[in-house]
């Protein structure tokens, strides 16, 4: 290229006239300056020297090992490249001190810059193709910032007990992972962009490092913390990964206002203990915060918008406090599963179709301290453990839960979102609830309760579910435009079905399924598709009901069950059947399966 002589002679006058006892070098690879290769210069150069490098192509790997400055000269723009072609290292650093600027890395089997010592800066470079673009190990107290990395198969890796290392404002795009600290303490994230890399931050091993102000956008994972303590993960911006922030194995961090946004999964804990979630907002998501086996953690004053699926699911984690969350707009809150003495404090829940749900295999898991300042919509949470006895009357809640409790009378209350729902409770009295558009009533190994006069309308699946639960009397109930059944029984033995008004459900009036010996009696099914569906169910006794306009009256199949009592107590009455006689004979009703109605009523309600 055209040299300025003037120019020229300028810089030769500065390379001749050390400054307090440090020399200038000019390296150009067109052979114009003194040196052709970057190594000519630093054999040349002694430490506090600066080595200035002309624009071009440098076919060479280069070893500092003097504490020099590479840097191009003032007003250069041309990029300095150094091209590896095959070539494993481009820059090895084993002195302290050492300062790149302005440099570009292509094409190297191995790393760009690879560090082994203390005190460099390494800014402003451009590294395209290198795996990867900067390695450090066993180096401390090292600036690496404003650089820009393209498509190399990692972007930072931090290794082998370097500490007190900022990596602070570099532009990281694709790549395996953008970041990574292995076996090493004590450094700092800092303002970085990542985006299109398979992972974000990956720490593993690490321990006391700052995450600060970076922005994320990763394939599978925006941070992964892994076998670490102690750290601050603060004001980042993840979006558009499988996950957020994973942390597993890990205890005593701080994860303080960061954004996360459009992942699969927000912030998950595995097996991590005693860290702080706080002020984070989690946006589209399809789940949003998870804890398994994770304990005493914290869990405040955290947004959660727009959730697919669940907001915060607690898996086998114990002694958790979530207080003061905000969770908007989704379908699940907060999923509890056999975990136990966890606190929920004033969460807030805003047009969450399901709030809460807690489920245990062992009665310690129901043990969790969930009181009233958590409101669904306005409406409070009711959840009662092991307690006997008590009133709950003429309130509206969005929520009851009835665990391990006795002789509880739950009377008059408006349930608006979730369900009344009662685990190994017995001998309660459920009388006279409204519980509708939500979930309706559910009892899973519940016995000797009365479920008496409640309304079930329009709830999204059954209006009354029962699961294992056994000589319940459920009377008098309206079970009305249910989105599945009106009445369900799963493995439910010995109870009494009477009064109850049963119709225009989505599916089935009254549903069992592995049900025996239960009464059906004095109930209304009325325009269902089907009125009554019993399977692989014997010894239920079906009598005095009426069957009016359900598009198929019932279904009785693979048991052995009586559809009349006898001649003197008769059948039942089915719209669109001819008998003659209350009740009749030789007018027997067929039912769907084989079974049959052998003394049918030819009038509605024909036994009175």
């Amino acid at each position: 290229m055209p040299r300025n002589p003037v120019i020229i002679f300028i810089v030769l006058l500065i390379w001749l006239q050390p400054i307090d006892g440090a020399r200038s070098y000019i390296v150009d690879d067109d052979g114009f300056a003194n040196y052709k290769t970057i190594q000519e210069a630093v054999i040349a150069a002694s430490n506090g020297d600066t080595i200035y490098v002309k624009p071009g192509n440098y076919h060479e790997e280069v070893v500092l090992n003097k504490s020099v400055s590479l840097m191009p000269l003032l007003g250069e723009r041309e990029p300095i490249v150094l091209k590896g072609d095959g070539k494993e290292t481009g820059i090895t650093i084993t002195s302290d001190g050492c300062s790149l600027e302005g440099l570009t890395f292509e094409n190297f089997t191995g790393p760009g810059i690879r560090v082994r010592s203390n005190g460099n800066t390494i800014k402003e470079n451009v590294f395209e193709k290198d795996n990867p673009a900067l390695l450090v190990s066993d180096s401390h107290m090292n600036s690496i910032a404003e650089n820009v990395v393209k498509d190399c198969e990692g972007g930072v890796a931090l290794l082998t007990n370097s500490s007190n290392n900022d990596v602070l404002d570099n532009e990281i795009i694709g790549g395996t992972v953008a970041i990574l600290i292995r076996d090493a303490g004590k450094n700092s994230i800092i303002g970085n962009s990542a985006n299109g890399s398979s992972m974000g931050v990956w720490l593993m091993n690490s321990s006391d490092s700052e995450i600060i102000g970076n922005k994320i956008e990763s394939k599978t994972y925006g941070i992964w913390i892994f076998n670490s303590t102690s750290g601050n993960l603060r004001d980042n911006a993840v979006s558009r990964s499988l996950r957020g922030m994973y942390l597993m194995n890990c205890s005593g961090q701080e994860i303080e206002n960061n954004s996360i946004k459009n992942v699969e999964f927000g912030i998950a804990l595995e097996n991590s203990n005693w860290n702080a979630i706080a002020g984070c907002s989690i946006e589209n998501s399809t789940r949003a915060f998870g804890l398994a086996k994770s304990s005493e953690n914290i869990i405040t004053g955290n947004s959660i918008l727009d959730t697919k699926d669940t907001a915060i699911e607690v898996d086998y984690s114990n002694g958790n406090r979530l207080q003061d969350n905000e969770i908007y707009r989704g379908d699940k809150g907060i999923i509890m599963l056999d975990s136990s003495a966890n606190l929920l404090k004033n969460n807030r829940f805003q047009e969450i179709k399901w709030s809460l749900y807690v489920e245990s295999s062992a009665k310690e898991g129901f043990n969790n301290s969930i009181d009233e300042s958590n409101l669904v919509d306005g409406a409070p949470v009711a959840y009662i453990y092991g307690k006997s006895g008590g009133l709950i009357q003429n309130k509206k809640l969005a929520h009851i839960t009835l665990a391990y409790c006795d002789n509880v009378i739950l009377k008059r209350n408006d349930v608006t979102n979730d369900a009344i729902f009662l685990f190994n409770s017995n001998q309660n009295k459920i009388q006279e609830n409204n519980v509708s558009n939500c979930y309706g009533i559910r009892m899973v190994n519940s016995i000797g309760n009365e479920v008496l006069g409640n309304h079930l309308l329009g709830n999204r699946y059954s209006g009354m579910f029962l699961v294992s639960s056994n000589s319940n009397q459920i009377v008098e109930n309206i079970a009305s435009g249910n989105n599945q059944n009106g009445i369900s029984l799963l493995d439910c033995n010995n109870n009494t079905i009477r009064g109850n008004v049963v119709d225009h459900n989505y599916e089935t009036g009254v549903w069992l399924n592995y049900s025996n010996d239960n009464q059906i009696y004095q109930n209304n099914f009325t325009n269902n598709p089907m009125g009554l569906q019993i399977i692989y169910s014997s010894g239920n006794q079906i009598y005095h009901n009426n069957f009016v306009n359900n598009k198929e009256h019932s279904q009785d199949m693979y048991g052995n069950n009586s559809w009349d009592g006898g001649n003197l107590i008769g059948g039942n009455y089915w719209s669109g059947h001819v008998a003659k006689g209350n009740p009749s004979e030789n007018w027997p009703m067929i039912i769907k399966g084989g079974k049959t109605d052998k003394y049918p009523f030819q009038d509605e309600s024909g036994w009175l």
